[in-house]
């Protein structure tokens, strides 16, 4: 709540109060260099705010949060198998090994598990930094640009998937600039401007027409 960011003395997020609700799908929309990444590095642990507190309630488990970042942070020598049995293994999660066969098939990736990172197109490495999200079994899901970097086909797959996790109960915050992508998924819409949440509102609310009316732009 009441979140702040500066750094030295520039203000990066003003006093952000956002609420997440149990089983829900948050797609937050917002102009380049506007703060969403850093909220969402906030909310995952990785930044401490200048001031304000985030508070995660009802679950006290060790992995109560999964973090995908816009960057794909993989293991470049390892195979792709050896980079999904290492987070499997770290993961807690003890259906973990069991869904990695099932995830390379459905992501494409089974005749290339044998390959090492380095060997993939910058595509396939996006994809496999994904399939960790469905590793884990973290009732939290932050994710920070996941349809980036992807074609037409993978990212219709993708927010398919995002549905199944809030289908299973687990809570999805999703930053994205993809407009329309980001509204045919989303139960709650928030957009960052300035530093500042404009928009809060049930996903019913909101419009493409309003999203980019706010961020005053043709595309994003």
């Amino acid at each position: 709540s009441n979140i702040v960011k500066k750094y030295q003395i520039r203000p990066v997020l003003n006093g952000i109060n956002l609420e997440l609700r149990s089983g829900e799908l948050y797609v937050l929309f917002g102009e380049n260099g506007a703060g969403k990444s850093t909220l969402v590095r906030i909310m995952a642990g990785l930044l401490t705010p200048t001031m304000g507190e985030v508070w995660i309630r009802d679950d006290s488990s060790e992995n109560r949060i999964f973090y995908a970042g816009h960057r794909n942070s993989l293991y470049q020598d390892l195979t792709v198998l050896e980079n999904l049995k290492l987070y499997a293994s770290v993961s807690n999660n003890n259906l973990a090994n069991g869904k990695i066969e099932e995830l390379l098939d459905s992501f494409h990736l089974l005749q290339r598990r044998n390959d090492k990172v380095r060997e993939l197109s910058q595509g396939m490495k996006r994809r496999l930094c994904l399939m960790r999200v469905f590793l884990s079994s973290a009732p939290l899901v932050l994710l920070d640009e996941p349809l980036s970097g992807l074609d037409p086909k993978w990212k219709m797959m993708l927010l398919d998937r995002f549905l199944e996790l809030k289908e299973k109960g687990r809570t999805v915050f999703m930053v994205t600039h993809h407009i329309e992508e980001g509204l045919k998924i989303a139960d709650r819409v928030g957009l960052i401007k300035r530093g500042r949440l404009e928009v809060d509102s049930d996903g019913s609310d909101v419009s493409e027409e309003l999203i980019r009316d706010k961020l005053n732009c043709e595309n994003a």
